[in-house]
């Protein structure tokens, strides 16, 4: 097995402790963008190497790299996905598969965040991107080479995976190795894209196994040894229009254009989806507490 290199490196300025007040309006939450958050547009500058990743996995990697470019103009939508899950996230943060820190950039009020991220050119601009933060570090490997010295075992109370497992082929044993970084009273926190239903070009593109519903998820949950203490779906609205680019048009890029009206709506739909909790969407969020000892 050749040998496997990970290299960590934190930010060098004063780390942003400040939270967003939860008693804030949700539009206002929606609206508000950072202005201490960098958002360097220089993605390529530094000629990074992509590792083992393989050519079919290294052109998802550059297509998802693209797609991340576009997801950071989505303010609302990111935050969307973070306050749906922020009420299960404690004080250590690993985040699994950060990319270029588009959920990590409200993450920045907990005392330690760690984002693992294979991809080299996505770390690179995370990096620089919190390069002011000193609560915030990465580690460029992969989540199957842990735990290891950057990320030990048993070390943050929040493991936080967002549209991340999907992409995995053995989804239950990177889950096992999440339990293994967690800590015995802390929470595994999964967003994975929901309903085989909606599969098709835009999943192909993207490089995803599969999408999923409570029974497939809570199953490799309990694989690895997790025990589902939550579970619910959200943004019934983009299933809608997931099914309908990907699966009956077949496409495999949505349109930008179409991406920034959805995230104009996106406090709209919010709202509606407080009051009226839908049944299916195109999102499921799981959280998972270690199995007691």
């Amino acid at each position: 097995m050749a040998a496997v290199t990970c290299e960590a490196k934190g930010g060098t300025g004063k780390a942003c402790m400040a939270a967003a007040p939860s008693t804030l309006p949700v539009v206002a939450h929606h609206l508000r963008k950072p202005a201490d958050v960098c958002t360097d547009k220089r993605d390529m500058e530094t000629p990074i190497e992509l590792g083992d990743l393989g050519p079919a996995g290294a052109a998802a990697s550059w297509e998802n790299h693209a797609r991340l470019a576009l997801l950071n103009e989505l303010y609302a939508y990111n935050h969307w996905l973070f306050d749906k899950v922020r009420l299960f996230i404690k004080d250590s943060v690993c985040e699994v598969g950060c990319g270029t820190g588009n959920i990590t950039q409200f993450l920045l009020n907990h005392e330690q965040i760690v984002g693992i991220e294979p991809f080299g050119p996505s770390l690179e601009k995370a990096r620089r991107r919190f390069a002011k933060h000193l609560n915030v570090e990465f580690a460029n490997c992969r989540l199957d080479d842990s735990p290891n010295e950057l990320v030990p075992a048993k070390s943050f109370d929040t493991i936080l995976c967002m549209n991340v497992l999907e992409h995995i082929e053995d989804d239950a044993d990177s889950l096992r190795r999440m339990l293994q970084l967690c800590r015995s009273n802390g929470n595994v926190v999964v967003l994975v894209p929901a309903h085989m239903s909606a599969f098709g070009g835009l999943d192909r593109a993207a490089g995803h196994f599969r999408r999923y519903n409570r029974r497939s998820l809570r199953r490799a949950f309990e694989q690895a040894g997790l025990i589902v203490t939550d579970s619910f779906y959200m943004n019934a609205l983009g299933y809608f229009g997931w099914l309908w680019y990907g699966r009956i048009l077949g496409r495999e890029q949505l349109p930008a254009s179409g991406a920034r009206h959805f995230n104009r709506l996106v406090p709209l739909l919010d709202a509606f989806e407080r009051i009226i909790p839908p049944p299916f969407g195109q999102s499921l969020v799981m959280v998972g507490t270690p199995e007691r000892q």
